[in-house]
């Protein structure tokens, strides 16, 4: 399909028809169904038929008819009183065939767990889709970091450390297109991160793994490692994250970074030996 925009980026009706007309073929009524329960991945609040209506620039009576749908098939719950749409258990339930069939994930937990006691923070494992880095596993100490994520959980590839590691293995040129495209699409999440991304990424090459110094918000430190693992056309990337206040940024250097490194050099050598 040629279109100007990644289908899990549509954002309204005018998208749409982008690319319809680039791709006579594209289901736009599945795209529309589908584009609302994307609604709840940036604000995972109850929603009214005409909140979605507004966002996406759909007609009220189609929102109706899919919300309907997307309902009968569990991926939507009605609240009547309120008379709003909460996100459904099918839609968790979809997600479920992904996380369990990531590969390595049962072997890496106890590592990652030990990792994640040791310095009492985060250890996840994530996937690039578009702008933004899903989260697919958290082993985390039993205190965690302020902004533990959870399996699910979407951020920003630029203001996350995993996101910095792809970032940092891609050609100069492919680089620059992304970074471009978010500076335009995340302004202010890519004005928030710019320095400590390209701090990050200028240094990746002698320390072998990126920095996030707590841009991502909450005084979160994190280093990041992109793995030689495939999981379809994507790599794992891997994440260490643990509260500003039990460590410092020379410790991200010195030993939490090397030791994710480890960790990583680990998990590719299993699937070399595969």
């Amino acid at each position: 399909m040629r279109a100007d925009r990644p289908m899990h980026q549509l954002k309204d009706q005018q998208d749409l028809r982008r690319v319809r007309a680039a791709d006579p073929d594209f289901s736009g009524t599945l795209a529309k169904g589908l584009m609302i329960l994307q609604s709840f991945v940036r604000d995972p609040r109850a929603h009214a038929n005409s909140e979605f209506a507004d966002r996406l620039g759909l007609p009220r009576p189609t929102v109706s008819r899919l919300c309907r749908s997307l309902q009968a098939l569990g991926f939507l719950d009605h609240d009547e009183r309120l008379d709003r749409y909460f996100i459904g258990p099918a839609a968790v339930a979809l997600g479920y065939p992904y996380v369990i069939n990531t590969p390595l994930l049962p072997q890496l937990r106890p590592a990652m767990q030990s990792m994640a006691d040791r310095f009492e923070g985060a250890v996840s494992v994530g996937v690039t889709m578009d702008l933004d880095v899903v989260y697919v596993e958290t082993c985390a100490h039993e205190q965690g970091t302020l902004k533990r994520p959870g399996v699910g959980a979407v951020r920003g590839i630029v203001e996350t450390a995993m996101g910095r590691a792809w970032l940092a293995q891609l050609p100069a040129a492919e680089r620059n297109r992304f970074l471009a495209r978010a500076k335009r699409e995340r302004t202010d999440e890519y004005a928030r991160s710019s320095e400590g991304l390209k701090a990050s990424l200028a240094n990746h090459g002698k320390r072998g793994f990126a920095i996030n110094m707590g841009d991502a918000g909450l005084g979160v430190l994190a280093v990041g490692v992109a793995s030689n693992i495939r999981y379809g056309p994507r790599r794992l990337l891997f994440n260490c994250a643990v509260p500003g206040y039990r460590a410092k940024s020379a410790d991200l250097v010195k030993t939490i970074g090397p030791a994710l490194v480890q960790l990583v050099n680990m998990a590719d050598r299993q699937v070399g030996l595969r």
